[in-house]
């Protein structure tokens, strides 16, 4: 897996690229904690990700109740439609703001 950060000033792009799973999600998890207290939105691009598991999913969770704990906004966009399958079948489809494009995620659509 392969994660790179863009800083954007307002907003800060996480991209992933590969699978997230029990092996992977522990450094997703250590940069997306790391970011977070620094941006006023983290933006999450899921669109280069073939695979996540219940690992991943805890993660981004983790770090959504963190970013409302302080009060950041914490979004995903590009979603594949097996990702979202995941995401559907393990209902938090519904807690997450997901978008189709970066330019909606940074909500300059």
């Amino acid at each position: 897996m392969k994660i790179s950060v863009r800083d954007l000033g307002a907003a800060t792009v996480v991209e992933v690229d590969g699978e997230v799973d029990l092996g992977t999600s522990p450094a997703l998890r250590r940069t997306l904690l790391e970011v977070l207290p620094t941006v006023g939105r983290l933006v999450l691009n899921l669109g280069a990700i073939r695979y996540i598991d219940s690992s991943g999913i805890a993660t981004l969770i983790e770090v959504l109740n963190r970013s409302q704990h302080l009060q950041k906004e914490f979004v995903l966009f590009g979603l594949r439609p097996a990702v979202q399958e995941v995401f559907r079948l393990t209902h938090v489809i519904r807690i997450f703001q997901i978008f189709q494009t970066e330019q909606e995620a940074l909500g300059t659509s």
